[in-house]
């Protein structure tokens, strides 16, 4: 036993009881010494009795005393069969427990203490007269009524038998406050009524919804049975999409396209249509939804006549296209105002002046715009973006995290007019580009004339350096011109090395005689070999070597004076020292979902090749390569957001991508998570609490912000609400910097209405919000929420599906009972006075 002093500042009155003793000591009276003493006593006795109750002391006392309460899920959603179980089942539990105290507590829409188990069964027998309402499941407020249930100063159990699909109420709050009190609560999950139904269980919808383009809406339809049905979805009488399905007992997504023309609020409503279903009520799910305006895409393609591929693909998916060429990128932060995300597509560096990508910068980071780079050949090497002021906006860099292995083939020109400068260039320009070459590379020079020699056999560039500075020097012109032996020569040899790129680099100035030079190019092609040329003067065959170039995959380069060609050699032997793509079949693998939920990709084609790209420390890599190479990395940044697709976007590596179901999809996923972080000068949200008994609290947020972001304040935003009765304009007060909120209570079955409207803010007029209450909520027959049940169990310290053991040896096997003190204390006090009123009287010591 304990004592708990509930007011102990009112034992200072203490204090007072020597005041007792001394005024009794010069007391006047002429009692006797004795009853002079025992009048004293009393006294004091009495001042005590009073100062302790008034301190209220408490005495606690443990107790095995065992309160249980039954709490019987009887809503519509729960089967007969169940409730009749779980009557049962309490029988049972306490002829086990027999229990000190116990309660049922019977609940659907409110909760009612019965009898008894019999009492229980009736409420869902056929001839029922009680008028419970059965249309909805309050799991928060039948806990509450069941732990007002519980005894005092006893241990408490709660056991609840549901099927745990709570329709309003906020269960959360309600197991906080359980756990807290130290109530465990035990529970038996309940079957669902078995009607061979089928009903509309969600629908799922995109986070941003835009007019014009397809939208993949996911309807889940719940069923008890096979059979054949319709899914609809509707836009007040009118069908936007619909499919024919087969249902299998459980939930089925199904997966409707459909698209919206305008701008606004709509109500969309997901109906089920299936042969002998025998419930109307929950075929039908209607869901509030905001179609904002189409976002707008400025995209920049370095391939234009392939840009139709992206632009037809986000035009689909509901945003405004522009594409432009890489001189219609705005030269001002201004000049991107007008658009939500920018697309730039296999842009080399020098395309892009300086001015431009700062001015693309700052729109990024201060003004919110989003930007995705996508790859191709021109984004890397020194035409390319590293170490550039856009690299530092993306969450990559653009070089190799590995050396690939290199082999490198020269086949040069040395016929008679190659004499005099031509000749002495070659042998420069052929050691510049053995200067930028790791020792581990690989490297051998075929000259021709009429003929051909291997001036240098293939072999690693470090230990042979001296050999092959002299095999250069002692290149000398003479004979006519005579390239593809050459050419060919070069391909044989490389197809007996060993490494992960190989590059032929071809130097003429003259013209060669006629051969099938495109079906050579193209077999070195298909063996993963690539081909640049040099058209060295006037005098070259440009068209040839432009051509074997384009048949290589290499570049192709003419150059007028003689002294150029080192820094083109230099230029080819850096690029190919460390190739910025990978022109092979790359499988995409997911590492983040992230905004690509609902994206199929075991269904994705390979791509065919890939930007070299590392991905920055804190950015997000959603795709990867099998070996672990980024594919599409993404990072927020200031205000903005920045992602990169390290393929392409077109017909080259992603050739069969773009027939691929899923390539609108993934790219307008990628585009509309940038697009969101623009700044809108004015946002209504609209934030429903789960309703308590018939009312719910609703808050309207309102938010107003400058282009750059910054907050507007000081304002008084008007909300018109409609929630059932007449509308109600609610002045918004600011709760935070550019925000403002509205609060009311609203009636919980209400459709509720808040739009933004104010002579004043323009701008703000129709942006509107709207929340719809699921009247059928009840009747969606879902299989038991285990996890919530469990769930509750865990945090409550109870048990799932306990027998009576179990249930009397919870964590606490004693419950103190709380006994208050004051009582007995005033009432001693009482006749303590009166007493002292007896000794004034009589003179009890005396004859």
């Amino acid at each position: 036993m304990s004592v708990i002093w509930t007011s102990p500042s009112a034992l200072w009155l203490l204090v007072l009881v020597p005041l007792v003793w001394l005024a009794s000591r010069f007391s006047r009276t002429n009692f006797n010494p004795r009853q002079h003493l025992l009048q004293t006593i009393v006294r004091t006795a009495v001042l005590t009795a009073l100062a302790v109750a008034l301190a209220r002391p408490v005495f606690e006392v443990g107790s095995s005393r065992l309160s249980v309460v039954y709490l019987v899920d009887v809503s519509y959603s729960v089967s007969s069969q169940s409730v009749t179980e779980a009557a049962a089942r309490i029988g049972e539990l306490n002829a086990a427990l027999r229990p000190d105290h116990h309660r049922i507590v019977a609940f659907a829409r409110q909760a009612r203490v019965m009898a008894d188990s019999e009492a229980l069964t009736q409420v869902v027998s056929a001839d029922d007269e009680t008028g419970f309402d059965r249309s909805a499941s309050d799991l928060d407020a039948a806990l509450a009524s069941a732990r007002a249930e519980l005894a005092p100063g006893h241990i408490p159990r709660l056991v609840l038998f549901s099927d745990g699909n709570a329709t309003t109420g906020d269960v959360a709050s309600i197991v906080a406050q359980l756990a807290g009190a130290g109530i465990p609560v035990s529970v038996f999950p309940m079957a669902p009524r078995e009607l061979g139904d089928a009903w509309v269980e969600a629908l799922r919808l995109p986070s941003r919804l835009a007019p014009g383009g397809l939208i993949a809406a996911t309807v889940d339809v719940g069923s008890q049975r096979q059979t054949s049905a319709t899914v609809e979805i509707r836009n007040g009488t009118e069908v936007l999409g619909s499919r024919a399905v087969e249902l299998t007992p459980g939930t089925t997504s199904v997966v409707v396209d459909i698209s919206l023309d305008e701008a606004g609020a709509v109500t969309l409503e997901a109906r089920v249509t299936s042969p002998g279903d025998p419930l109307e009520t929950n075929n039908a799910l209607a869901q509030a939804a905001w179609v904002a305006p189409r976002p707008r895409v400025l995209y920049i393609e370095g391939t234009p006549t392939s840009a139709r591929y992206l632009e037809s693909a986000l035009q689909q998916s509901g945003f405004d296209v522009e594409t432009r060429p890489a001189a219609g990128l705005p030269a001002t932060s201004d000049g991107f105002e007008s658009f939500d995300v920018v697309v730039l597509s296999d842009l080399g560096r020098s395309v892009l002046p300086d001015q431009r990508i700062a001015a693309l910068s700052t729109w990024v980071e201060q003004f919110g715009g989003g930007l995705l780079v996508a790859g191709g050949e021109a984004v890397f090497g020194e035409d390319g973006y590293r170490e550039s002021p856009l690299e530092r906006l993306l969450p990559v860099t653009f070089e190799r995290k590995d050396e690939p292995e290199i082999a490198l083939v020269m086949v040069l020109d040395k016929s008679w007019s190659m004499a005099g400068t031509n000749i002495e260039m070659l042998r420069i320009s052929a050691q510049a580009a053995v200067d930028v070459m790791k020792d581990e590379h690989t490297l051998g020079i075929v000259t021709f004339n009429d003929s051909l020699d291997w001036t240098l056999t293939p072999r690693q560039v470090g230990p042979n350096r001296e050999a092959i500075r002299a095999a250069i020097a002692g290149i000398e012109p003479s004979g006519h011109t005579l390239i593809f032996p050459a050419v060919e020569q070069a391909y044989l040899a490389l197809q007996k090395l060993k490494a992960r790129a190989k590059h032929v680099l071809l130097l003429s100035d003259g013209r060669s005689y006629p051969d099938d030079y495109e079906a050579l190019v193209k077999k070195m092609t298909t063996e993963k070999m690539t081909v640049s040329s040099v058209a060295m003067g006037a005098a070259a065959d440009r068209e040839l070597l432009q051509n074997i170039a384009k048949w290589g995959g290499g570049r192709s380069y003419a150059a007028d004076n003689p002294r150029d060609v080192p820094q083109i050699f230099v230029k080819e032997a850096k690029d190919v020292t460390s190739p910025g793509f990978d022109e092979e079949l790359l499988k995409p693998v997911v590492k983040h979902v992230g905004f690509l939920a609902g994206i199929d990709f075991t269904r994705a084609p390979q791509l065919r090749g890939r930007t070299a790209t590392v991905i920055k420390d804190t950015a997000l890599e959603l795709i990867q390569t099998e070996d672990e190479d980024p594919l599409l990395a993404y990072w927020p940044i200031g205000a903005g957001r920045a992602a990169v697709f390290a393929s392409d976007v077109k017909d080259r590596w992603a050739a069969d991508w773009i027939r691929w179901r899923g390539y609108g999809p993934f790219f307008s996923a990628v585009v509309r998570e940038l697009a969101g972080q623009r700044f809108p000068a004015w946002s209504l949200d609209l934030e429903v609490a789960p309703a308590r008994g018939v009312s719910r609290s609703v808050t309207a947020i309102v938010e107003a912000r400058e282009a750059d972001g910054q907050p507007k304040n000081l304002l008084r935003p008007t909300v018109r609400v409609e929630a059932g009765g007449s509308p109600r304009d609610i002045v918004a007060r600011q709760v935070a910097p550019g925000r403002y909120e509205a609060r009311l209570t609203t009636d919980a079955a209400a459709l509720i209405t808040a739009t933004l409207v104010d002579p004043v803010l323009p701008v703000s007029a129709g942006l509107s919000r709207r929340f719809i209450p699921d009247a059928g909520a009840e009747y969606r027959f879902r299989a038991p929420d285990g996890a919530l049940l469990s769930a509750l169990a865990a945090s409550t310290g109870g048990t799932v599906a306990p027998d009576g053991e179990s249930l009397r040896s919870g964590d606490a096997d004693s419950r103190a009972a709380r006994r208050a003190a004051w009582p007995g204390l005033v009432l001693f006090a009482l006749i303590g006075w009166a007493a002292d009123l007896l000794l004034r009287r009589v003179r009890i010591f005396e004859k």
